[in-house]
């Protein structure tokens, strides 16, 4: 066993409203535990000056490093992503990669996420089970990626939002739903998401249609709360908003189109909010992608009253996530799609402590994941990252990106006495590209 000592670095740990000025981090590492008995975890999280026993229990097998100029978060989390997403959105469903190539597309996807500092994925939707298995091969130590908090496919009624993509399965009547539910929660569904309204995927939908009866969204609940799960829902529109809270529904996604009454209901029932700015602010991603005309008018002409729904929920202090319906590794003015989330959450209201408690503990209470990472707290599992500079007063140093750390073992660090080359998964000496750009 080797402990690690990151000393005289600003903490912001994801569970108190200021950072430590002066911190110590940390963690141990057994490289020898067998498969499974990972013991691997955070020792210490705090001041400097509440630790007395440093340096003299320092030995000569452990590790000390200067964080001086860095930050240390945890580890970040997007809430809203499709692994297997493919560039432009086709109007129609044509699967081009089949089931086993986009096995490996995804996984790849999840790989590049953990590299860009996202250490917890929850996949909004995707096809054919992949994401369950990627879910199981990054928890049982077979691979080195993001973890991936699962649903399955994106249960919709026949002809409703993304019924011309392979993440969707479409269902007719409470019954159908009810079953489909069940079927999900069977293979390992961390939650159940539905798609209720229209949105930006086809031409003949509206941004705010309701497309689920109130008796098929209550039968979803029904069964996911009786098996413990949260419900999910692609939402639109303010009524329909209303309607899936009033419902016992769970997370809101998106909400292009909302008023401060349902904000405040949200507040009041305890929802979740995943925000997807980056989806209505992302017009140069889309036309570079070559996006059907009518997906980048819909987002374009979504964008402003998008803004003003979430500073809605901002003021009313509904509990925010980030989430981007983009990949999460996908460049977009100058950052990442995930980051660049975390910017436009603070230019709708947030303060930048609250944006990165969105992109940390938020999302970890909504993930149910918040028992072992998304804080900095003594015996959690050590996901965090390191960034030049105080993202808590400047969200956008959350770009100077310099360590990243999942389950106490570094993915890859820029911090000197610290270095470790970035983990690359595709052919030595290749750049490590990321997002819908490439082409695979």
């Amino acid at each position: 066993m080797r402990k690690t000592y990151l000393i005289h670095g600003r903490i912001v740990d994801g569970v108190h409203d200021t950072a430590i000025e002066d911190g110590i981090l940390i963690f141990k590492t057994d490289l020898q535990a067998q498969q499974g008995g990972n013991k691997d975890e955070l020792l210490f999280v705090g001041s400097i000056a509440d630790y007395p026993n440093f340096p003299n229990e320092v030995t000569k097998a452990d590790n000390v490093v200067d964080m001086t100029g860095y930050t240390l978060t945890p580890g970040l989390y997007n809430v809203h992503a499709h692994l297997g997403l493919t560039m432009p959105y086709l109007p129609y469903r044509f699967d081009v990669p089949g089931v086993p190539y986009r096995s490996l597309l995804m996984l790849r996807r999840a790989c590049e996420a953990l590299n860009c500092g996202i250490t917890t994925i929850r996949s909004a939707g995707g096809p054919d089970d992949i994401d369950y298995a990627i879910r199981d091969a990054v928890e049982n130590e077979m691979i080195t990626a993001a973890r991936v908090v699962p649903c399955g496919a994106l249960n919709i009624a026949v002809g409703g939002h993304a019924w011309n993509n392979y993440i969707s399965t479409m269902y007719n009547g409470a019954d159908e739903f009810r079953a489909a539910a069940r079927a999900e929660i069977a293979k390992g569904a961390q939650f159940v998401k539905i798609g209720l309204t229209g949105g930006a995927a086809s031409a003949h939908e509206g941004m705010a249609d309701k497309q689920m009866t109130d008796e098929e969204i209550a039968a979803v609940v029904e069964v996911a709360h009786a098996a413990g799960k949260r419900v999910a829902a692609h939402l639109g529109g303010d009524k329909p908003i209303q309607e899936f809270v009033k419902l016992g529904g769970d997370s809101v996604e998106h909400a292009y189109h909302m008023e401060m009454d349902t904000a405040c209901l949200m507040k009041e029932r305890g929802s979740f909010l995943v925000a997807t700015l980056s989806v209505t602010n992302c017009h140069d991603y889309l036309v570079g992608h070559g996006s059907p005309e009518f997906q980048v008018r819909k987002l374009d002409e979504t964008g402003e009253a998008h803004s003003a729904s979430i500073g809605n929920a901002i003021k009313a202090g509904v509990t925010i996530c980030v989430g981007t319906d983009l990949l999460p590794s996908d460049p977009i003015d100058g950052t990442n799609a995930t980051v660049r989330e975390m910017e436009l959450l603070v230019k709708a209201g947030l303060t930048p402590m609250q944006a990165i408690k969105a992109a940390t503990s938020n999302s970890a209470r909504l993930t149910d994941t918040i028992g072992f990472t998304g804080t900095l707290e003594a015996g959690k599992c050590g996901d965090f990252i390191a960034v030049k500079g105080k993202p808590d007063q400047n969200i956008s140093d959350m770009r100077n990106l310099a360590l990243v750390s999942k389950g106490c073992r570094l993915v890859w660090s820029e911090v000197p006495g610290m270095v470790l080359r970035r983990y690359n998964p595709v052919v030595p000496g290749m750049d490590l590209g990321g997002g819908t750009y490439i082409k695979w």
